[in-house]
C-alpha cells in the first residue's frame, strides 16, 4: 500500500474538479507510472512515535510552566513587588520570602504549581535520556555540541 502525500499531488490539489472518482483515478495512474509521484509518506513506528510522544509531552509541561512564572510575576509587578531574577527551574516557593504576605499568600499555588511541574518535567528528563542512550546512540554526538541537549 502507498500513502500519497496530499499536498505533493498537484493534480489533485489544484484542481477544480472536485471528485473522490476522478481523484482515485488520478491517483491509480501516478501510481502505474511511477510510485515516487505520489511523494510516498514513511510511518513512524510505533516506538519512534511514543518517543516523540514523551517530547511533545515535555515542551506542553515546559510551555505552561512558563506561563506560570511569567503570570506569577505579572501579578507581583502589578502590585508593585517584583520577585527575584531567576531560571525557571529555580522558581519555588522560597522565591516569595521576601514579598509583603498578602501577595505571598496569593502567588503560594501558583508557585507550588511550578514546583510540581519542575519535577515533572525531570521525570521527563530522565525517561528521555533513558530512551536516547537505548535506542539513539547518535545523541550522544549531537550532545558534545554546546547548548544541545537530549
Amino acid at each position: 500500500m502507498l500513502v500519497a502525500h496530499a499536498q505533493k499531488i498537484k493534480l489533485i490539489s489544484k484542481s477544480k474538479r472536485k471528485d473522490d472518482r476522478h481523484d482515485a483515478r488520478t491517483l491509480a495512474r501516478l501510481a502505474r507510472i511511477d510510485p515516487e509521484l505520489l511523494g510516498p509518506v514513511r510511518h513512524r513506528s510505533a516506538k519512534a512515535q511514543i518517543h516523540l510522544t514523551v517530547i511533545g509531552a515535555r515542551a506542553e509541561l515546559v510551555s505552561v510552566r512558563t506561563a506560570l512564572v511569567n503570570a506569577a510575576r505579572g501579578l507581583a509587578k502589578s502590585y508593585g513587588e517584583r520577585l527575584p531574577k531567576c531560571g525557571a527551574q529555580q522558581v519555588n516557593r522560597e522565591l516569595a520570602a521576601e514579598l509583603s504576605a498578602e501577595l505571598r499568600e496569593v502567588l503560594e499555588p501558583l508557585l507550588k504549581e511550578i514546583e510540581s511541574l519542575n519535577e515533572r518535567i525531570k521525570e521527563y528528563d530522565t525517561r528521555m535520556e533513558k530512551i536516547a542512550k537505548a535506542s539513539y546512540p547518535q545523541v550522544a554526538l549531537l550532545k558534545q555540541v554546546k547548548g544541545v541537549g537530549t
